[in-house]
C-alpha cells in the first residue's frame, strides 16, 4: 500500500500558495533580522553610507510586519516595492564592498608582490573571498537575499476581497 493521500486530504493550489508565502514572509523577515544581528556585530555604523543597509533593513522589516498583520493589496505593493530597492541597494553594496576590497589587494602583505601581475579574476576571487580587504561580500549579499525573499512572498498576490 502505497501513502498517497486521496484527493479529499490533498490540500489545494491555495493552501499551498498560502503556505509558501507564510513561510516566504518568516524566511525574509528572519533574513533581514539575520542581516541586523550581523551589521551589529559588525559595528556597521561609522558614518553615513554605513547607515544605509539599516535603514532599508527597518524598511523592508516594517512593510513584511505590515504583510504578516494584513495582507493587501497595499502592503503587498509596498513590500513589493521595498523589497526592490532593498535588493538594488544590496546590488550596489556588493558593488562597493568589491570595489574597496580590489583597491585594498595591492596593499596586502599576501599579495603586495604578486598583486600587479595576477589576471583580473583571481583580483576578483580574492577580493570576493576576503583574501584582500576588510569588507564582506556577504553582508550586503544578505540584504538582497531578504528583499529577494520577500519579494518572492507577495508574487503575484492579487487581493481576493476586493
Amino acid at each position: 500500500m502505497t501513502n498517497v493521500p486521496d484527493a479529499e486530504t490533498r490540500p489545494d493550489a491555495a493552501q499551498l500558495v498560502a503556505a509558501y508565502r507564510q513561510v516566504l514572509t518568516w524566511l525574509g523577515a528572519g533574513t533581514a533580522l539575520g542581516a541586523c544581528a550581523e551589521l551589529a556585530m559588525l559595528r556597521h555604523w561609522q558614518g553615513p553610507g554605513q547607515l544605509v543597509p539599516w535603514a532599508l533593513l527597518v524598511l523592508l522589516l516594517g512593510a513584511a510586519a505590515a504583510w504578516l498583520v494584513r495582507r493587501s493589496t497595499a502592503t503587498a505593493r509596498a513590500l513589493r516595492t521595498v523589497a526592490v530597492v532593498t535588493a538594488l541597494g544590496s546590488a550596489y553594496g556588493v558593488y562597493e564592498h568589491l570595489k574597496g576590497n580590489l583597491a585594498a589587494g595591492p596593499f596586502s602583505a599576501r599579495y603586495a608582490e604578486s598583486w600587479a601581475s595576477m589576471p583580473a579574476a583571481s583580483h576578483l576571487w580574492a577580493a570576493a573571498s576576503g583574501a584582500v580587504g576588510a569588507s564582506p561580500l556577504l553582508a550586503p549579499g544578505m540584504v538582497g537575499l531578504a528583499g529577494v525573499l520577500l519579494w518572492l512572498a507577495v508574487l503575484g498576490w492579487r487581493d481576493r476581497g476586493a
